[in-house]
């Protein structure tokens, strides 16, 4: 290390730890715990959700300022069925831009949120798009350039759950219990205040009273059962380490991408920002009467991180069963091979001075909107290695796919919280980790970003295209001759109809290849007369995922996508 990099890094360290830490005791000991956990309504496909200010009863007996969706905080709670084609008007009614990224969620790339396609004040616009993945917890908030930690911190945030017709015997209804963890500064209470410092932008945003669906003091009452809960976090930069107060044991059944292959017990689980897990607790031992907490349990963190904290009082009041059991069989995941890697990429995580506001960095760069960092093939297996050169933890999120965990410093022997599908990855300070990633739902603009929000902001995120192998012609004028319907991106199984118009009489190719570009079937080869046309295709026996079916006459050549969901 040079001279001057060990000399920043050491006045860098010896301001992380000489930071003060909240003391999380004492606020604890003026703690209630007698609040009933609040649970969001549930918004259907087609309604509006309208992001506005207003005042809401967060502490009891006064009202609290915040960002809302529909009125609600935190906004209205998503569900969905694979299959289903959502549609929601978001109507910004805010002085500054904003927009929804449906976090986890597999879209298109103009449905995806994007700082790029921000919504302007007073604006609207319609995300639509079709369910192509299973079941599992996820959730939405603002992504909006410079402005998403704030907006998300004053409540811009909700549940987004995918529900399967297979539920695998694990509780549902009044069992399955959504919790979304946030932290907020107990110092500007009953108000919600976004005034951080450059010390805050450099570790971020930390709190030090946590709010679960927007509850403070909460306290939940459950029966002598299992239950299942799905759990958001939601922060701007707090990590924690979930467990029971009694150092009970629990079972992780899902991570960021929905259900992991089996159940796997432990007492005590890291969740970073940005990502989500399922768990299952049995309280059928307790005695009814007793009371547990759902906390973070203390770790050795840098800073303000790493305090106990309690989150959740939950009180055993009942008998009823949910009638579920811990799933001995849950579904299948193929892992990716490393040896079928096609390329590899390095992502180096760096942080400036504070005097500069502690600018953060991947490989150098600093975010700009219109700059695209990275171009990476569609379908090829890649594997992507990020280096923490910080003091800082650094929750790695890519829109657009679910990947894979590798390593940690190597070693392949993981927690099971890293196993399964992910869209975010928490990397450690010093750490570096490797994960397998392949695009195989869209192409397109997407963004690689830190979800520490103030780190995003401050400038850790990147530009990525999804470039697929065959040119897509989108030449309007071609596109008009031939009147060739675009039925992308909603999805079909196992057959759909393309139709098209020939001006002219003449001989017409019509070809459907892979995204790949591999040939996969030949529609038509000769004359056609001029006029109407369409032709059916038959997805039966082929693998889910998009395909190219590409027109060729003597007036030009057009190739559009359509998507085949099994």
């Amino acid at each position: 290390m040079r001279r001057r990099e060990f000399i920043i890094k050491t006045a860098m360290a010896g301001a992380f730890l000489a930071m003060p830490k909240f003391n999380s005791k004492m606020f604890a000991n003026k703690q209630s715990w007698n609040n009933p956990l609040r649970f969001p309504p549930v918004l259907n496909s087609g309604q509006s959700l309208v992001l506005d200010y207003a005042n809401v009863e967060i502490w009891p007996g006064t009202t609290t300022n915040v960002l809302t969706l529909n009125g609600s905080y935190p906004g209205p709670t998503v569900k969905l069925k694979r299959g289903d084609t959502f549609s929601v008007e978001f109507k910004n009614q805010l002085s500054e831009e904003s927009t929804i990224h449906w976090h986890g969620l597999l879209v298109p790339e103009l449905m995806d949120g994007q700082p790029k396609d921000a919504i302007p004040p007073g604006g609207s616009y319609v995300y639509s798009f079709p369910v192509i993945q299973r079941s599992g917890t996820f959730f939405y908030h603002s992504h909006a350039h410079h402005l998403t930690a704030k907006q998300v911190y004053l409540g811009h945030a909700g549940f987004i759950i995918i529900e399967d017709e297979d539920d695998y015997g694990l509780p549902k209804g009044e069992f399955d219990i959504p919790l979304l963890i946030q932290d907020r500064h107990s110092v500007y209470q009953p108000n919600i205040t976004y005034a951080p410092t450059n010390m805050d932008i450099m570790r971020g945003y930390l709190g030090d009273i946590p709010l679960i669906n927007g509850t403070p003091d909460a306290y939940l009452d459950v029966s002598k059962t299992l239950y299942r809960f799905r759990i958001v976090n939601g922060s701007n930069a707090r990590i924690y380490n979930l467990g029971f107060s009694d150092n009970s044991d629990f079972w992780i059944i899902g991570t960021d991408g929905g259900l992991k292959d089996e159940a796997v017990k432990v007492n005590s689980v890291f969740i970073s920002p940005g990502e989500r897990l399922e768990i299952l607790m049995d309280f059928s031992g307790y005695t009814v009467g007793d009371s547990v907490f759902f906390e973070s349990k203390a770790f050795n963190g840098t800073a303000t991180q790493g305090e106990q904290m309690n989150l959740l009082k939950i009180n055993i009041t009942g008998n009823q069963s949910s009638g579920a059991a811990v799933p001995q069989n849950l579904p299948a995941i193929d892992y990716y091979d490393i040896n079928a890697k096609t390329g590899s990429r390095t992502f180096t995580l760096s942080q400036g001075m504070m005097s500069q506001n502690g600018i953060h960095r991947i490989n150098g760069l600093s975010y700009q909107l219109n700059r695209i960092d990275e171009e990476i093939p569609f379908g090829k297996l890649e594997e992507w290695t990020f280096v923490n050169n910080t003091m800082n933890y650094h929750p790695m999120h890519v829109h657009g796919v679910l990947f894979q965990v590798f390593s940690r410093n190597g070693n392949t022997n993981l927690h099971p919280k890293d196993k399964g599908w992910k869209d975010t990855v928490l990397v450690n300070p010093n750490e570096t980790v490797k994960v397998l990633v392949k695009f195989t739902d869209y192409p397109g603009i997407y963004l690689l970003h830190c979800h520490n929000l103030e780190h995003e902001d401050n400038g850790m995120m990147l530009n990525i295209k999804i470039n697929l192998p065959t040119d897509v012609n989108t030449d309007d004028k071609i596109s008009n001759i031939f009147n060739l319907e675009q039925n992308y991106p909603n999805p079909f199984n196992p057959e759909t109809k393309i139709k098209f118009t020939i001006p002219e009489n003449g001989n017409v190719k019509l070809t459907v290849y892979n995204s790949l570009g591999e040939h996969v079937k030949t529609l038509i080869n000769g004359y056609l007369i001029k006029g109407n046309h369409e032709i059916f295709f038959d997805g039966s026996g082929l693998a889910a995922g998009i395909y190219l079916y590409r027109l060729e006459t003597n007036k030009g050549t057009l190739t559009k996508k359509m998507q085949l969901m099994k």
